[in-house]
């Protein structure tokens, strides 16, 4: 009688396919992350895109910037803003991101707004990087801030001007 060769997988052959396949997972799960990361500053963006045109077009409808206070695009009656700059913020979007409009009268400090809340700062323009800090401008002018992440914590504002 003569040996014939044993039929299955050796485990070298398993072993590489294993590898592979980790190798795999490993690609995904790095890649998710910063996939997730990119939709949320986007959507940031759209609702600055949004806040920048409803100024603009309250402001040019008014004859006058947005009053100070604070909204979200849920809220019916935004306390201490004029209410009609409410109609002018998309609340279709479903997102509750909070609009504050920033009280510049007397000594104003710049401060990064949290995720989740854009600041509309008028009379302010935006410095010369989309990141940089805000400078002052002329009184028909504003600087739409939101925060984006960068990677993991690392927060950053962006910035876009309304006039």
């Amino acid at each position: 009688m003569t040996k014939g060769k044993e039929k299955g997988f050796t485990i070298i052959e398993v072993a590489l396919v294993l590898a592979v396949a980790a190798l795999i997972f490993l690609v995904v799960f790095l890649a998710v992350p910063a996939l997730q990361r990119n939709q949320r500053n986007d959507a940031v963006k759209r609702d600055i895109s949004a806040v920048v045109t409803a100024v603009t077009t309250y402001s040019s409808n008014q004859n006058k910037m947005v009053g100070t206070g604070t909204i979200t695009t849920t809220d019916t009656t935004p306390a201490g803003t004029p209410a009609d700059f409410l109609k002018y913020i998309d609340k279709t979007s479903g997102n509750t991101t909070t609009i504050k409009v920033v009280d510049t009268s007397g000594t104003y400090t710049y401060a990064a707004p949290p995720k989740g809340t854009i600041y509309v700062i008028p009379g302010y323009k935006c410095g010369s990087a989309p990141a940089a800090d805000p400078i002052t401008s002329s009184a028909r002018s504003a600087a739409v801030i939101g925060a984006v992440e960068l990677s993991g914590t690392n927060i950053e504002s962006y910035c876009q001007e309304a006039s």
